[in-house]
């Protein structure tokens, strides 16, 4: 019988949090045919090879570099070919019920083109993974702290208490499941975003074609988050923050990213400067570097 879900998992130096992935995987299944693929980005870890020697019957993808979660995950989409496709970070670990979830989500509603669960972290805390599309404003407004925004004033969107709240812009691509044929339609990764916002831009895509992006709040699934970017913290920042600025040029009108750039340093240079708790006036001024090294590295690109 072919595959009914293909799994999807990319790897880049998180060898025992990524077999722990795997083995959550293949047992949340259950009665369910999967062909897993782990797509591994360079690691130095020993983590193709743990991969390979542990589950012989999953496909093992060894990149000679790393090549960005978008790219690799298209690889991973690309050597399978059922009409689901689960992407799962390998510092995340499936519960049968989140697996089950979202695979009803988008078996019972034909217009679901991508669906995703609850999050928590190791410890049990909730995690957000649902969230409204960048605009210039939002972004700058929930770092500022300020309260009582509604709409699209709001960066994160908190999902309806329903069984399948298929309302929200775009959910996290952490554990994100995803119908073939939607992505026929909108194309994979934009492979431009090396990491963060290309889960968002794949979710605009899928929206603007009229497809639904579904939150199955019945089904759990446990992140632990940044495992494998916590040695390049300043690294990641820059990403996020061009990331973000290539989402706005692409989806919104011209002036977005600049009015973004704008907003975010003003925001960033007055936590810095009048923050008094010194931790948080650190993080701060750690965030405004990343922020303007990003800034001249997007203006750079567009030359």
């Amino acid at each position: 019988m072919d595959p009914q879900v293909a799994i999807v998992i990319v790897s880049y130096n998180t060898r025992d949090l990524l077999l722990e992935c795997v083995a959550s995987a293949f047992e949340s299944a259950q009665d369910r045919s999967v062909h897993l693929v782990v797509v591994d980005n360079a690691s130095e870890d020993g983590s193709y090879e743990a991969v390979r020697d542990a589950y012989p019957r999953a496909t093992a993808i060894r990149n000679p570099a790393n090549l960005g979660f978008g790219a690799a995950c298209n690889q991973g989409i690309r050597a399978t070919s059922s009409p689901l496709v689960l992407l799962l970070n390998s510092d995340a670990r499936l519960t049968p019920q989140a697996f089950g979830a979202m695979c009803d989500c988008l078996e019972q509603n034909a217009r679901c083109g991508a669906a995703g669960c609850r999050l928590i972290d190791s410890v049990g805390s909730e995690v957000i993974n649902t969230r409204n599309f960048l605009t210039p404003l939002n972004q700058a407004l929930e770092l500022a702290g300020i309260k009582l925004l509604r709409g699209r004033l709001q960066r994160t969107r908190r999902p309806k208490p329903d069984r399948h709240d298929c309302t929200v812009d775009w959910i996290d691509g952490a554990c994100l499941m995803l119908r073939r044929a939607a992505l026929e339609g909108a194309g994979l990764f934009d492979e431009r975003f090396f990491m963060y916002s290309e889960d968002e831009d794949l979710c605009f895509r899928l929206r603007k074609l009229g497809w639904l992006v579904c939150f199955c709040g019945e089904g759990t699934a446990v992140h632990h988050g940044a495992a494998s970017t916590r040695l390049k913290k300043a690294e990641m920042l820059r990403s996020f923050y061009v990331s973000q600025m290539l989402f706005l040029s692409k989806h919104r009108r011209p002036p977005s990213a600049f009015l973004y750039s704008v907003l975010m340093k003003t925001v960033l240079g007055l936590k810095h400067w009048l923050l008094r708790d010194v931790h948080r006036r650190k993080i701060a001024g750690e965030q405004l570097r990343a922020f303007k090294e990003a800034t001249r590295q997007a203006r750079n690109a567009h030359r």
